[in-house]
């Protein structure tokens, strides 16, 4: 009678212990968004900068991608991110709200939200050419300078994350409010790449504005 009561009960631990263990170690399929997948599977080379805050973490991706001599800029991002909280007359916010929804409900890939943005060539190689790519893919998230930068915490920083994708890796390196803490933290080199990556991007972005 003991023996009965005793297999279904390790069973049922062994089977608590295997869901906890794929909870805590999510598949790489799962890891991966499409669109991460495409740009590693079509370019040679791809840097993604997404910029978030904790009142909006939605895709914002800023993309410069590298295909033999040819470097495409992308934006990937709502078009209603930056109208939120205005004013509009005949139930315009309601529609704008339900689009933006709709945007944060669908998973980064190669939809509507994926545009090619049309800036010079020259620019561009400038442009990645100032980035060292070379060197950028050793970068290294803030973590361990954030658990070394004393009082100088940061609650409500925007965030940065770089995704840097080729043929054999796509990794990705966070960094919180790093021009905050470069300033009160002091000088650290993976927050100095961000910081220029994001600014890079974002210089990119203002000439098809």
């Amino acid at each position: 009678m003991l023996f009965r009561f005793y297999m279904p009960y390790c069973w049922l631990r062994l089977a608590l212990f295997l869901g906890l263990l794929s909870a805590a170690l999510p598949s790489q399929a799962q890891a991966q968004l499409p669109l991460h997948t495409f740009l590693q599977q079509n370019f040679d080379s791809t840097i993604i900068c997404q910029r978030s805050s904790s009142r909006n973490n939605s895709p914002n991706y800023l993309i410069l991608a590298a295909y033999q001599n040819q470097l495409t800029f992308f934006t990937y991002c709502s078009p209603y991110r930056d109208i939120l909280g205005r004013y509009f007359p005949g139930q315009l916010v309601q529609k704008f709200s339900q689009e933006e929804s709709r945007f944060r409900a669908t998973t980064p890939d190669t939809n509507r939200y994926l545009l090619p943005q049309r800036i010079a060539p020259e620019v561009l190689r400038r442009s990645w050419e100032s980035l060292q790519p070379a060197h950028l893919w050793a970068i290294q998230g803030d973590e361990q300078a954030r658990r070394t930068s004393g009082n100088c915490a940061v609650d409500d920083g925007e965030d940065i994350t770089l995704y840097l994708i080729d043929s054999k890796v796509i990794r990705s390196a966070h960094f919180h409010a790093p021009a905050s803490l470069q300033t009160c933290a002091g000088k650290d080199v993976g927050r100095q790449q961000v910081i220029q990556v994001s600014n890079t991007l974002q210089r990119l972005l203002q000439r098809v504005r």
